[in-house]
């Protein structure tokens, strides 16, 4: 019984801090070279982009070479979770933010 509210406890001490934390696309745009419209394309509705038949490929690869394929992975599925209103884990947030 004691094991539920210190879950539940746990639960809502994380989620206000949580939910404070958002991906700046200007941010990850001059970490990676890329500009900000190129890092939406990837992290937002790829096919409502023109060029992301000819250039998707080559951005996802410049983006992933520079700020590494995990933290790549984990930045995606953190602003995906907040695009969708669903909580985000601490730990997938220290491992967007640091790639490791």
């Amino acid at each position: 019984m004691k094991a539920r509210y210190f879950a539940l406890a746990l639960a809502l001490c994380g989620s206000p801090a949580m939910a404070n934390h958002t991906i700046d696309l200007n941010v990850l745009a001059e970490q990676s070279g890329l500009n900000t419209r190129q890092v939406a394309m990837l992290f937002g509705a790829s096919a409502a982009y023109p060029e992301f038949k000819a250039s998707y490929v080559q951005v996802k690869r410049q983006f992933t070479e520079t700020i590494g394929e995990h933290r790549y992975e984990a930045l995606l599925a953190v602003y995906k979770a907040q695009q969708e209103g669903r909580p985000v884990a601490a730990a997938l947030l220290r491992q967007a933010e640091s790639g490791s």
